[in-house]
């Protein structure tokens, strides 16, 4: 019995070994879960943290974006230009650039005299609008009539160029139609170093014409009527307010008074939109008079009508109640 008792002691002992070694191996594996929840919780914080980091990236040029449209657009304190003060101007350019042009060449198509005269006072209209006038004042002869003024997006005038490029379009196109009614021929017909030039005048004459639909096509579609040379010198034409105190004197204040014409122009013009107002008005009044006329006449005349029918359907009930009181008197 002593021997047997011994034998299932070293038994259950050999049986309990296994498992504390189960057990013991069991607990560094809890340990590695242990230390994985603290991973776990720090790869959860990071999250959100790389999720900020581009947001924050992305807003910054955006914000940079909004300043710079901002500090491009109008100024503030300006109005843009009306379109009849735009018409005034650009017909006061016109008439001052183009005017001596057209008579200088009718000159020499047509009279075949004083040519020099009209080639100087041509050059001399040309020089003073184009270059002298905006240099001076930064702006045209068409301005000053129209009391417009053109100004970048910090309110100061743009540089003289920009007036040289802008009333130069028409006379540029109007040099291109020339060149190609010239050379355009001598392109097919001639050889040599001839047909080379005229390729080259009749090149210029179409990128001149280009220039100027491309301009013009241009201040259709935009909202400050802006065109080709504005959009590059980031001009606005605007109304011209004279500041405190501001008065101008000597050949610019002259000018300053031609602003008269477009005044009386611009007050006639007015005056007639307001007649054409009020006589549609009229008209519509005068129409909705007409609508309510025959309205009022079928109207009259229905009532009567009502009283005849009623006027009979009385006395109907009469005879009806006399024949009754007959028939009970019976």
């Amino acid at each position: 019995m002593g021997l047997l008792d011994k034998a299932s002691d070293a038994g259950s002992k050999s049986a309990n070994k296994p498992v504390a070694k189960a057990v013991a191996k069991a607990v560094p594996v809890a340990k590695a879960v242990a230390k994985a929840i603290p991973v776990a919780k720090a790869v959860a914080k990071a999250k959100p943290s790389s999720v900020i980091i581009p947001d924050a990236v992305i807003a910054q040029p955006m914000k940079a974006l909004k300043v710079k449209a901002t500090s491009q657009g109008l100024p503030e304190n300006f109005e843009t230009a009306s379109p009849n003060a735009r018409r005034i101007a650009w017909f006061t350019n016109f008439v001052v650039n183009l005017g001596p042009v057209f008579a200088f060449l009718f000159s020499v198509a047509i009279l075949d005299a004083f040519t020099t005269i009209f080639a100087i006072v041509a050059l001399v209209a040309l020089t003073l609008n184009l270059i002298v006038v905006p240099i001076m004042s930064g702006r045209t002869l068409g301005n000053f009539v129209s009391r417009t003024k053109n100004i970048t997006s910090s309110g100061s005038k743009p540089n003289f160029l920009h007036a040289l490029f802008v009333n130069s379009t028409g006379i540029l196109a109007l040099t291109g139609v020339v060149f190609l009614m010239i050379f355009a021929g001598s392109m097919v017909s001639e050889k040599g170093s001839t047909q080379m030039w005229a390729s080259l005048w009749s090149i210029l004459g179409i990128i001149f014409l280009i220039l100027f639909f491309i301009n013009s096509s241009m201040k259709r579609g935009s909202e400050m009527n802006q065109g080709l040379y504005d959009s590059i010198f980031g001009a606005f034409l605007v109304k011209h307010i004279p500041a405190e105190g501001e008065v101008s004197t000597g050949f610019i204040g002259k000018l300053e008074g031609m602003a008269s014409y477009g005044d009386r122009f611009t007050q006639r013009q007015e005056a007639k939109s307001a007649k054409k107002v009020a006589k549609e008005l009229t008209a519509e009044e005068s129409d909705n008079e007409s609508d309510e006329i025959p309205v009022a006449k079928a109207v009259a005349k229905a009532k009567p009508s009502a009283k005849a029918k009623a006027k009979p359907s009385a006395k109907a009930k009469g005879t009806s109640n006399d024949k009754k009181d007959a028939g009970k008197t019976k």
